[in-house]
Order: C-alpha cells, then structure tokens, then sequence
C-alpha cells in the first residue's frame, strides 16, 4: 500500500511542472496586450514655461517648443524628447516610457539638461521628466533639476500664458501727480511693478508717494492692485483697458480708475482717483522709455 501511495505521488509531482506550464500559458494567452501607440504622442509641441526654485517663483519664458519622437535607442513603449529652452538650457530624454489613461497619455524618463552657467561655460545636470499629453496642443510637461539652485522645476505648458505673465516685470520711470491739470508732485526714477496673475490678470504694485495739496501734507503708501484684466491682439502690445480700482488709505476709500498699455517693454500707466469726498479727483501718471 505504500509504494503504491509514493508512486502516486511520485506521478503528481511529474505532472506539476506541464500543468504549471499550461496555466502559465493560457494566462499569457489571456491577459490583454499593453502596446501603446505611441506615434499618438509623437510631434512638435508649441507653449511657454514657467520656473520655480526656492529663490524664485514662476520665472516666465516665452516661445517655447518641445519636440517628442519614436524612440530609435529603444523598443516598446517608450519616445525620446528634447525640450530646447531659452532660458534653461536643452534638456534631452532618451527612451522615455509612454503609457495610456483613455485619452491621455503619461510620459516618464530620465536624461540630462545642457545649461550655460557662469561665465557662458555650459554644463550637463541630471533631470527627470513626467508629462501628461492629449495632444500636441493639449499637454503639460514638467523638467525636475535637483542640483540646480537646491532643485529646480521647469514646467513646459502648451499654448499661450495668460497675459499677466507678458507684462510682470520691474518697470523704472517717472510719476507725475496732478490735480485739475496742475502738477502737485514729481518722482523720477522709481519703480512701478506689475505681477502676474492667472485668468488674463496682473497686479500692479505703486511706490509709496507723498502728496501736498491745498497746504496738507498727504501720504500714498505702495499699494497693490488686483486682477487688473490685461488684454492684447498680437502679443506685441498690451492693453490695460480703462477698468475702476479702490484703496483706503487710513480710513478714506480712494476711488476711480486705472488704464494703460505694455509695449516693447515700455509701460504707460494713468491712475484717476478721488479721496472721499474730495471734489477734484487726482491723476497720476507712470511713463517709461525704457523697461
């Protein structure tokens, strides 16, 4: 009886390793396929970039491209992609994976990024690469530099920026403060800010000003105006249409409007406001030649 039962068992065991075998091959027969086309990703792309670090945010380049191609390095699912930067420098990706999510698309790798640094002497970092793309007019791509100003985040967006971002920046000019076309104030030489907003925006930040009218001393400290909409036709020439503003200064609201426009990088702005109850408003005016 027992060497019956050790012969039996004996032929289990032999037929193990051809039932494993058939399971083994019935599920490579049965589990779908992960092919991805990855030609669906494949093209140039067209947008800006916005970077970020701990020493600044959402540092604006515009006039970006990205170029994604089949991987010649690589099989399988995978594209090489290099992201040409005026600001940051080439940053090269060789047989980075592509995998679907319905209509969208997640992209991975890893390569290196070829940046100028001092002194114009070009160095190579180490990067990483995530993006996700519908499109070439619909995607998001985000370079990581962990070595580079103690790391780095370059986000390419297609498309255009919203406006703000075209016009942020420091702008060095004059002011001139008037009341019913008689010039009370002149301040050469200062600075008028505008940052960027989201949705088409900016804020505009003035310097602090100090007003004499009617024998009283009155103080403008820096104000901040927000969501100030900034339009334009070609990118060329900015407008800030005639849109009203608000402050208070101590516990009088100063009242009306602000208009203006960015051109080659020269700014021209015109601030109507009334004090409280004052009967003449005051105009203030920003002009600059050269930003």
């Amino acid at each position: 009886m027992m060497k019956v039962r050790n012969l039996l068992f004996g032929a289990i065991v032999a037929m193990l390793p051809m039932a494993i075998a058939s399971c083994d091959k019935e599920k490579e027969e049965t589990t779908p396929s992960t092919s991805v086309d990855v030609t669906k990703v494949v093209g140039t792309y067209e947008g800006y970039s916005l970077a970020s670090s701990a020493y600044f945010q959402n540092n604006f380049t515009a006039d970006e491209s990205l170029t994604v191609a089949v991987s010649e390095a690589k099989s399988g699912n995978t594209v090489d992609i290099t992201f040409a930067s005026a600001t940051w420098g080439t940053t090269t990706i060789t047989g980075a994976t592509v995998s679907a999510n319905g209509s969208r698309y997640t992209v991975s790798g890893t390569g290196t990024c070829l940046m100028a640094g001092m002194g114009g002497q070009e160095r190579s970092y180490d990067c990483t690469l995530t993006a996700d793309i519908a499109s070439t007019t619909d995607a998001t791509v985000t370079v990581s530099l962990p070595a580079v100003m103690g790391g780095t985040n370059v986000v390419f967006k297609t498309g255009k920026a919203s406006t703000g971002y075209y016009v942020a920046d420091k702008y060095r000019g004059d002011i001139d403060v008037s009341v019913n076309g008689s010039s009370q104030l002149t301040i050469n030489d200062t600075i008028m800010t505008i940052n960027a907003k989201e949705g088409d925006k900016a804020d505009i930040v003035t310097p602090e000003m100090g007003l004499s009218m009617g024998g009283q001393q009155m103080s403008l400290p820096s104000t901040t105006f927000e969501d100030i909409a900034v339009t334009t036709a070609d990118y060329q020439t900015f407008t800030i249409a005639q849109q009203p503003v608000s402050i208070t200064v101590g516990s009088t609201n100063w009242a009306g409007t602000v208009e203006g426009s960015v051109t080659d990088g020269v700014l021209s702005l015109t601030f109507v406001v009334t004090p409280g109850a004052m009967p003449m408003p005051i105009t203030i005016t920003f002009s600059t030649s050269t930003k």
